[in-house]
């Protein structure tokens, strides 16, 4: 690299840094100045009955974000002009309080309506006397321009940075996945308060991940559904228009994210993907087509992340159940190479004697002999060799990945063998999906056995097995 490149990007990263200092400035004096100015005219004796006591409903949570802003984030800001770099930080740190915005926008429209109701008229003449050209509204619209500017800041010092700095650059893109995340999810908790005729209790699912519209077919069936994606929990709604032109959604079915597996490419569309059941029939596959090839990739982003973090999660229970049992400290079993051994020729033989679809993959775990409670996750494919876990560069994912794979090689097409395909075209559209098996998420327990020991078959390091040995056929 030539060295002027490098004094080229370093004025570069400092002009952005800059920039977000000096409008961070402006936007702390902007929410100073709505509060001086508008709040007190919530006090007066004249104030219309329809404007009294809700000053909450007009401003939302503003004080609190400009307590924020005046006083850690700005100065958090002004000490990495030096730094440019550090800025992601001063993001992620405050992750939760960046959540504000998130209710700040959720209450936008509630402030909107009665602004243009009741409110206009009373602060125009406020308005007047301060001399200022920008009514209460604009004011009112700071927050969520400000975090749309940081989304562009952060993503123009992204441009900037060098691939070389791999863990500030890995910083940035996690800030600026942060900030448009908030900016969205004020719409999505928005979308949340209109789902009607629901029996399940939202606020125990986790976090909403997303919400969007799909055209999603089940069998021949097909229907348009808007989808809630939660951290525990994945909801089916019809959106109706009432009165007023509002959308509501009313309640159809819903799923615990644990009893799901994914396929993240169903077709040539680029545009459709697959959830489907461990413990259901293979024929309650719902294939799910996006607006956007965006979008679809977003969902089966979030899905696979969300499923990977339950197979985390499953592994220290599982760890902890053994430990508890007795057997957490026993040697793992070591597989000694043999003529049994499964070939890669028998493998790829299995598998394609399962038709076409040969995108489906199963994510499987590598045995670590130096440590044996670490694994690194891979996947076993038809004609591939192993490759880390991206979000694409598997198709296909298991709900918590337990993974029952047998010894019995006459149990493995069943286990291996992704579901068979039908033929979108012929699908009949349908309004409603009647007759469905369930409308509560389904809470499954496992059974007694125990995930014993992973490691190498005969010697091939990429097929991992694993077995499942009941407690009390663990001998000393």
């Amino acid at each position: 690299n030539h060295p002027l490149s490098g004094v080229s990007c370093c004025s570069k990263l400092r002009h952005i840094i800059d920039e977000m200092v000096t409008t961070e400035r402006e936007y702390v004096r902007s929410l100073c100045y709505i509060i001086d100015s508008y709040f007190p005219e919530m006090e007066r004796l004249d104030l219309p009955q329809d404007l009294r006591g809700k000053r909450s409903v007009i401003f939302g949570n503003l004080e609190k974000l400009y307590d924020f802003h005046s006083q850690y984030f700005l100065r958090e800001l002004e000490s990495c002009c030096n730094h440019p770099l550090r800025v992601s930080h001063c993001f992620l740190r405050h992750k939760d309080q960046f959540g504000m915005y998130a209710l700040y926008s959720k209450n936008k429209p509630k402030s909107d309506s009665l602004l243009a109701s009741h409110g206009n008229t009373f602060f125009k003449f406020k308005q007047v006397q301060l001399g200022d050209k920008m009514d209460l509204a604009s004011y009112l619209l700071k927050p969520i321009q400000r975090m749309s500017k940081y989304a562009l800041l952060l993503k123009d010092l992204i441009k900037e940075c060098s691939e070389a700095q791999e863990q500030e650059l890995g910083y940035l893109r996690a800030a600026e996945e942060m900030v448009k995340f908030q900016l969205r999810h004020g719409n999505d908790l928005l979308a949340m308060d209109a789902i009607r005729d629901c029996d399940v209790n939202l606020k125990e699912q986790g976090q909403l991940v997303r919400q969007d519209e799909f055209t999603i077919w089940l069998g021949r069936r097909k229907c348009q559904r808007h989808v809630f994606l939660f951290e525990d929990l994945i909801l089916f709604s019809k959106p109706k228009r009432i009165e007023g032109g509002f959308d509501v959604y009313i309640y159809k079915r819903s799923f615990k994210t644990a009893d799901i597996g994914l396929t993240e490419n169903s077709g040539d569309s680029g545009l459709r993907f697959e959830i489907w059941f461990r413990r259901r029939k293979s024929s309650d596959t719902y294939i799910l087509q996006a607006s956007s090839a965006e979008t679809k990739q977003a969902w089966t982003r979030d899905i696979a992340k969300i499923l990977w973090q339950q197979a985390a999660r499953n592994k220290e229970i599982r760890m902890q159940e053994m430990v508890s049992m007795g057997v957490g400290n026993k040697p793992f079993l070591d597989i000694k190479p043999s003529e049994a051994a499964i070939s890669d020729r028998a493998i790829d033989y299995i598998m394609k004697g399962r038709g076409a679809r040969t995108r489906a993959s199963i994510a499987v775990s590598l045995f670590d002999h130096s440590n044996p409670f670490k694994r690194t996750q891979m996947q076993l494919s038809t004609g591939s060799t192993p490759t880390a876990y991206t979000p694409s560069s598997s198709s296909s994912l298991l709900g918590p990945l337990n993974l029952h794979m047998y010894l019995d090689q006459t149990l493995l097409p069943g286990v291996l063998a992704p579901r068979r395909p039908f033929d979108i075209g012929t699908c009949i559209e349908e309004d409603e999906l009647e007759h469905e098996t369930s409308s509560q998420p389904s809470l499954s327990t496992y059974g007694p056995t125990v995930l014993q020991h992973l490691g190498y078959v005969g010697s091939f390091p990429h097929l991992v097995l694993c077995c499942l040995v009941r407690p009390d056929s663990l001998g000393s």
